[in-house]
């Protein structure tokens, strides 16, 4: 059976639809082309308005190939039919059948049973680069921020078994991936629902034992859940890549307070001086939200201020997005749409000579690149940094076609705003 799919949102998404095609490895084989599938698979992302668009679009693109091939089925999994199962099903006549549950087990259960097939045991098939996976450590969120709805999608914070986490990465490593991007709503929390013993720092230190694994990358960490443990381990570990994904979303105290975000801007100045004393080498990517209910133009040029001052080496912008029944959506003060694009492209604006600053500052350093790929019809290679998350960050152009999964030392040749060229060194491509 020809299976085309596809996953939306954020990399959580992406080992929630690995874990989907783990039950149905045996009986599919996966296309390129939607135009040979006779089943689609779409996990959705829900999180915000541009997000729900996304998908929604996404649906009715591929919806498109039924004119032509009547006997497609399409299936919809994800976030979207979490939040809004009888909508869809009023609204999209075009999809055969969608999958409300968060519970992914259920859902490839589920789907093979509509298949008339039977249930693989593969816990994940594995989609994209060999050499690379996300690692998930923990699910659903505590935090309660007044703008977001994942707590009503995921549920509450719910840490996996350090000993389950471990297993999990040393198959992963046995595999050929050398890369692990872990992920939660909230790393940083991770353990905070286990019994004693069970912390970040400590999963770091048993990770970075495994035979194999070059680099493991954090993501999703809250200012309001460091700790000086974890800053020492993230310093001391070898394989722990030295990048921070740090979500700020403002720096104005009266907006964070509203945000429900349970840190101040003294608070994140204080953290962010001690992770760049403390982790040499260090490059922080952060996202903020530009547009929050109230915000005020000298709120906003407190934030624009606090990023031209701190200099983030990665950042991420988005407009504010009233969710439904999140506390945020009821707050009065909304701002226009036309002046968070503005302040939103001011910000990008802003960031894009940070960028190239901080790209320009690297030429001429030799450096680790992971290669990801060759690139089609030409001798180069595509690849990263160690300050670089695959899919979301910066590209480094290597001359020569060098094996997938490669590390490579290269001498930093050129830059541009957020890519970098390099040249391989001793290295017979």
């Amino acid at each position: 059976m020809k299976l085309y799919c596809v996953s939306l949102g954020c990399p959580k998404n992406h080992i929630d639809l690995e874990m989907i095609l783990g039950g149905l490895a045996t009986s599919v084989e996966l296309v390129q082309n939607p135009a040979d599938a006779e089943v689609m698979v779409i996990n959705t992302c829900a999180f915000i308005a541009p997000a729900k668009l996304e998908s929604i679009e996404t649906i009715l693109h591929l919806a498109q190939y039924k004119k032509e091939k009547p006997s497609v089925r399409i299936m919809v999994t994800g976030c979207l039919p979490q939040r809004y199962q009888d909508e869809l099903v009023r609204e999209l006549p075009e999809v055969d059948a969608f999958f409300p549950s968060a519970d992914v087990h259920r859902t490839r259960q589920q789907i093979c049973s509509l298949l008339e097939i039977s249930e693989n045991k593969l816990a994940r098939w594995r989609i994209g680069h060999p050499h690379s996976a996300y690692l998930r450590i923990a699910d659903g969120c505590n935090n309660r921020c007044s703008y977001c709805a994942i707590p009503m999608i995921k549920g509450g914070y719910r840490s996996r078994a350090m000993n389950e986490i471990v297993a999990e990465a040393e198959e992963l490593a046995a595999e050929g991936v050398s890369e692990i991007n872990l992920v939660a709503q909230d790393t940083t929390r991770y353990g905070s629902d286990l019994k004693e013993g069970c912390s970040l720092h400590r999963l770091l230190r048993r990770l970075d034992e495994i035979k194999g694994v070059q680099w493991i990358r954090l993501l999703y960490t809250h200012p309001a859940h460091w700790y000086p443990e974890l800053l020492e381990t993230m310093a001391d570990l070898a394989h722990v890549t030295k990048y921070v994904d740090l979500p700020i979303q403002h720096v104005s105290n009266t907006i964070l307070e509203r945000m429900g975000r349970k840190y101040d801007r003294r608070a994140l100045e204080a953290l962010i001086r001690m992770m760049r004393t403390e982790i040499p080498d260090l490059v922080l990517r952060t996202s903020v939200i530009v547009g929050f209910p109230g915000e005020t133009e000298g709120q906003f040029q407190e934030l624009l201020h606090f990023i031209r001052d701190t200099r983030f080496e990665r950042l991420g912008v988005f407009e504010y997005s009233a969710e439904e029944n999140t506390t945020a959506a009821l707050y009065k003060g909304t701002v226009s749409s036309a002046k968070k694009r503005v302040r939103m492209d001011e910000i990008m604006a802003l960031q894009a000579d940070i960028s190239m600053a901080f790209n320009q500052s690297l030429v001429g350093r030799t450096m680790t690149i992971l290669v990801d790929e060759q690139e089609a019809d030409s001798n180069l290679s595509l690849g990263r940094t160690q300050w670089d998350a695959p899919e979301i960050d910066n590209l480094v152009h290597l001359s020569g076609r060098i094996q997938q999964g490669t590390y490579v030392a290269c001498r930093i040749a050129g830059a541009e705003c957020y890519d970098l060229t390099a040249t391989p060194l001793n290295h017979d491509g």
